[in-house]
Formats: C-alpha cells, structure tokens, sequence
C-alpha cells in the first residue's frame, strides 16, 4: 500500500495495542510456509556481522507475493546488554510497497520477534505432536517461555500439565504463578532439567545460543511419541539424544547449512527434511504415536515480514501510529 512521501512509525507500544492474537499469528505463518513450499517467495539467506563472538546483527529481507509482504528485519543483540539493564535483542522491521519499492512502514520488532518464535513452535506442534498430547515441558523461563507456552495452550487441544525450568528458579517460579490462571492449564516449576524432559509429551528449550553451550538433555529422558521443538538451535541436546530422534525437520535447509558451518548441528545425524512440505501436507510429519521427533527451527524473514504485514494493515484500519516525513 502506497502512502506516499511518508513512512508510517510503530513503537512497541502500538504493537502492543493492536495485539494481534497467537491463534491468528499461527495461521499467518502458515500461510506463509505454504507460499514457501509452493516456491512463492524471493528469500535470500540470512546476512550478518559480528562486532563480538557473542553478538550478532542481522538483515533479514523477504519478498511474499500472495500476501503482498515485502521487507526486512534489522535485529541485534548481545550477551553484555543485561548488565546494561537493555533487553539481549532489539531491532526494527521495514516494510516497502512493493508497487512503488518505497519503504512505508518501521516497527519495532521485538514484539514480533517473541510471538512469532512461540507461534512458529505451535505450528509445529499442531503439525508433529501426537494429538492427544497432555504434557508439555518448557526449559528456559524468559520472553520465549512465556509466547512458546502461550502458543502450545492454542496448539495442543488435550494439553493438562505444563513443566517448567530455569536454572536461575525465580524466572520459573514467577512463570508458574503467572501463567497457571492465565491459561487454565496447572503450570509447575521443577528442580532439573531431567524432571521436566521425563515428564513431556512435548518440549520447547530456550536457552543460551552458543556452539559452546552445555548440553543437558539426555537421551534416556525422552519418553517414546515425544516431539521436540528447541528455540535454541540444538545447544541442549547431547549427541546421544539427537541420534535418538526418528524423524528431522527444520524450517529452512540453506540456514541450517549456515548454521551448520557456524559450529550449530554437528550432532545431527542426517539432514533434516523442510517443515513447509509438512505444513502443505505434502511430506510426512509423525506417522506413528512412537516416534521421537525434532524440529530444528532457525528462524526466518518470512516470519517476520508476514507478521509485520499484517500489523501494517491493521494499524492503518485502526488509526495506530505516527505517520513521519521521508
């Protein structure tokens, strides 16, 4: 949509306040990895810097045709913000009319970044998990515990019990109290690792990304059926318990490959097949109630630009935003 000579501004705030809802998020990307495994889409790999080997920024720019979604994420972040009192991740995304290819919109993107990384998991579980799916276990209490267990609540139709750790207790305890009336669903926080993976039919991990990250999941804890969703790369699987998985999916073959030869995935036995086939029903998910299965999840422009599209219209709808001069 053109708007002229003007660029349409979203602060977090605004973001907040159109709050499009984790259901409706789940279906936009959906859409999305349909369109992706149609072919549909201009999606160069991801480009980035490194000002320290613990930090990152990148660029992230995607074309959707069908859903007339063209733009980038612009994210950074860094281990050394926390003591700065900033938050680890921070960025913009940037909207273009496709028509004119004159930017149109900049948002804030870490409310998209949170909801579609949780999103994104509940689409995976709506399309591996066994249905009947009870127990759900989360390991890493941050903003991705929250959007991650908010998403699975949508995603899993049977889900009863949710576990949850942190290695530091109070991010879980806090979660648990929080989150248990939230949701209607009995959230518990647990002393280890190991109680939580015993315990889940599915689990989300999101820990600290680092190829030298201490790997905590063991192989004899994964209970038969279970379906396996880390937001960290592979950073808390052992060797024994990757090899221990069925079936390998990831959301993008050419990332996984980038990632790989970062230092990420090296315990992965096989190259994993692409989530989008699954989502189009075109490649099978899980075909037995026993099989333990992961998805190895990057993250990609195509999250994000579908997301900030949509709260692009809904903000015009709405009224929402500061419109600024070019």
């Amino acid at each position: 949509m053109n708007i002229g000579h003007e660029i349409l501004y979203l602060s977090r705030a605004d973001i907040e306040a159109i709050n499009l809802p984790m259901s409706e998020l789940m279906d936009i990307l959906e859409q999305a990895y349909i369109e992706k495994n149609n072919g549909n889409l201009d999606m160069p790999p991801k480009l980035g810097i490194a000002p320290d080997p613990e930090a990152f920024i990148h660029a992230m720019p995607c074309w959707l045709p069908e859903m007339h979604a063209a733009g980038l994420k612009w994210v950074g972040g860094t281990r050394q913000n926390k003591s700065k009192g900033l938050p680890f991740l921070g960025g913009l995304c940037i909207l273009n009319d496709p028509e004119t290819c004159l930017p149109v919109c900049v948002m804030d993107c870490g409310w998209i970044t949170a909801k579609r990384t949780g999103a994104k998991s509940g689409v995976c579980a709506r399309h591996l998990a066994r249905r009947e799916s009870r127990t759900l276990g989360i390991l890493g209490c941050g903003e991705q515990g929250y959007t991650n267990l908010e998403a699975m609540s949508v995603a899993l139709p049977m889900l009863e019990q949710v576990f949850v750790y942190n290695t530091s207790p109070e991010p879980a305890k806090r979660l648990a109290a929080t989150q248990s009336e939230k949701l209607g669903i009995p959230v518990r926080a647990m002393d280890s690792t190991k109680d939580v993976v015993m315990e889940s039919d599915v689990l989300v991990s999101a820990g600290w990304i680092s190829p030298t990250a201490r790997r905590t999941i063991n192989a004899e804890w994964l209970k038969p059926g279970v379906t396996l969703i880390p937001v960290d790369l592979d950073c808390m699987y052992t060797a024994e318990a990757m090899a221990l998985c069925d079936k390998y999916f990831t959301d993008d073959i050419t990332l996984y490959e980038y990632f790989r030869k970062a230092g990420f995935f090296s315990t992965v036995p096989e190259r994993p097949q692409e989530l989008c086939g699954v989502i189009a029903g075109l490649t099978p998910g899980r075909e037995t109630d026993t099989q333990r299965i992961i998805t190895l999840n990057n993250g990609l422009a195509l999250d994000d630009v579908s997301v900030a599209q949509q709260i692009f219209k809904r903000a015009l709808s709405m009224g929402k935003g500061i419109l600024l001069p070019l």
